[in-house]
Formats: C-alpha cells, structure tokens, sequence
C-alpha cells in the first residue's frame, strides 16, 4: 500500500498531541478489523446482522460523535481570535446549511453525491495527513491521498456500492456511467492514483519539509488492507468511525486543550459530544421516517449516507479551519 512507503523515519516534531503520543485507539480499530476478518475466513461470511452491528456501533459510537464538537471547536476558535461567539447564532447556520444541502438533493442527487464524494476527499485526506503546512502543494497533497481512500473503498466493493448509487442518483445516467468507468478500469485507476499520491507526498517534503509519523500511516495502509477483504458496511465503518473518527477526537482534544494519553482526551470530548450527538441521531431517525412516509420505496442504506452528507457540509468548514490552527 502507498501509505507504507510514505514512512518518514524521522522523529515527529512540531505541537505534541495526545494523538501523537499513543496509538492505542486505532490499534483497537485495527485489532477489530483482524477479528472480522478471521470470523469471514472461518465461516466463509458475516452475518448479516454482525455487520449492521459494527457498522452502527461504529457510525453511532463515534462516527457522528467526532461531528457533534463542532460548537466547541467554532467556539475555541472565536476565543483564539477574539471574537464573540453564540451557540444558537452557530445553531441557526448550522440548520440553515443542512436544510438548503437537503432540498438540493431532493432536486439534483447526482450533483449532491458528487460534491459530497468531493468534500469527503478533502476532509479525509485532511485527517490523515495531519499537522502540515497549508501550502498549495500540500493541500493537494491531500486532497488526492483523501480521495485515494475513498475511490479504494468504494471500487474494492463496487458491487455493492452500484446498486447504492443507483439508488441515491435515482439512476441518474451521467452519474452512473462515471462511475461503470471506474468499475471497468478499477485495476488502473486505482495503482495509477497510489503512484501519483506517492508522487505528490514526495514533492510535498521536498518543497515544505516537515516531520512525517510514518508508523501512523502504515496503520492506516494496514486499515485498509483489511477493509478490502471485509464487506461494504463493516469496512467503511472501520475507516470512517474506527479511524477517521477517532483520529478526529484526538486533533480535536489537542485544539480544546484537554492533556492526557489519548484514551482519556477521547472519553472526555465523547462525553461532551452526547448532547448533539443524540439531536444528530433523533434527525436522522426523523429523516427516515420522513423519506419513508414520502417515498416507501427508499430502503435506509441510502438514506444513511445522505444523511452523513447532510451532517458533513458544515463539519468540513469547521474542522478546515480548525486544522489550518493546529500546524
């Protein structure tokens, strides 16, 4: 996997983090991830059931809580630049952002599923590749590792993404040709994007050279590894709750000035997250029982992840300028 050869044998610098410091969380994700894979190689498959189960432990346990801190970060960053801040002035927003995102899908899906895949990249490789300058090679950088992992997950599992897509487009063509086309050229795709990600990481260090913890992200090519062996809900859950999340809560830690290994740092902010978290799950049930009143046909895996595109527009911007604080 590219993320092992981008191993920087060099000591990390810059700010310490707890995140830094242990990597005890997401060798548990890791750990969870050998386990299912071993159960699939024992019993030929997973239960159906066993992968809901980890897929909504995952996106309930930390998934949509690492997204329910916003309020705490935007106000951090108010305090930081001297600035007032209010909680429903940042609720209003927030609503208002989600509500406009909502009634644009219900109108142009395809657009919506694209700039939701977009920003997903961006925020994803944001997050892996944490704690560098925000120059423009970088930002490329990791807008193309972000989107590396998102095309890995999605083609390794095309057969079951297809029909979710068809779903979510409403079988929209253009939409829907673009994506056969990566199906049918996945074996070039996907070598010829690790190459370029490799390539443009190595032209990063070169132009803005910064410290690199390269053992982290050899976790994360291992992560990956796995993922690929594991059907479609199991293996984004792993990715997206038990790493992505999880590796949000530490930078988010840092950035509220919360000390200790990093275990503690993620129980503090999760117990702080609870509050939204429970608002964010009651939309989501509010807005399955809605689309399941307005158009039964619908089944709720779809609705799933438009609901996490929802949740994710406003989540980028906060989360962008909160990372661009932490270099």
């Amino acid at each position: 996997m590219f993320f092992v050869s981008m191993i920087n044998h060099q000591s990390v610098s810059g700010p310490k983090s707890a995140h830094w410091l242990s990597p005890v969380p997401t060798d548990l994700t890791l750990a969870l991830g050998i386990v299912l894979v071993g159960w699939q190689a024992a019993a030929g498959s997973l239960p159906t059931q066993v992968q809901v189960a980890v897929f909504a432990a995952l996106l309930a346990g930390a998934g949509v809580p690492h997204g329910a801190l916003d309020h705490l970060i935007d106000e951090e960053t108010a305090i930081r630049q001297k600035k007032s801040f209010s909680i429903i002035w940042f609720l209003a927003k927030y609503l208002l952002i989600v509500s406009v995102y909502g009634l644009i899908w219900l109108w142009v899906p395809a657009f919506c599923l694209g700039l939701f895949l977009i920003g997903s990249a961006w925020h994803f490789g944001e997050t892996d590749i944490e704690r560098v300058p925000p120059t423009p090679v970088w930002m490329f950088t990791r807008f193309v590792a972000g989107g590396f992992v998102l095309a890995f997950i999605l083609l390794t599992h095309s057969a079951a993404v297809t029909p979710i897509l068809e779903r979510i487009t409403q079988q929209n063509h253009l939409a829907m040709s673009v994506w056969q086309g990566f199906v049918t050229n996945e074996g070039i795709i996907l070598p010829g994007w690790a190459i370029l990600t490799v390539g443009l990481f190595g032209l990063a260090l070169r132009v803005n050279h910064v410290a690199v913890d390269g053992i982290r992200l050899a976790r994360l090519g291992v992560l990956l590894i796995l993922c690929c062996y594991l059907p479609l809900l199991p293996a984004f859950g792993l990715y997206f709750g038990g790493w992505h999340a999880l590796s949000s809560f530490c930078t988010i830690g840092t950035y509220l000035r919360q000390t200790g290994s990093s275990v503690r740092v993620i129980w503090h902010i999760w117990l702080k997250s609870l509050p939204f978290t429970g608002l964010a799950l009651l939309g989501l049930a509010l807005f399955g029982w809605f689309c399941r009143h307005w158009a039964p046909g619908w089944d709720p895996l779809p609705l799933v992840f438009i609901f996490l595109s929802l949740i994710t527009l406003p989540h980028l911007s906060v989360m962008h300028d909160m990372n661009r604080r932490v270099f």
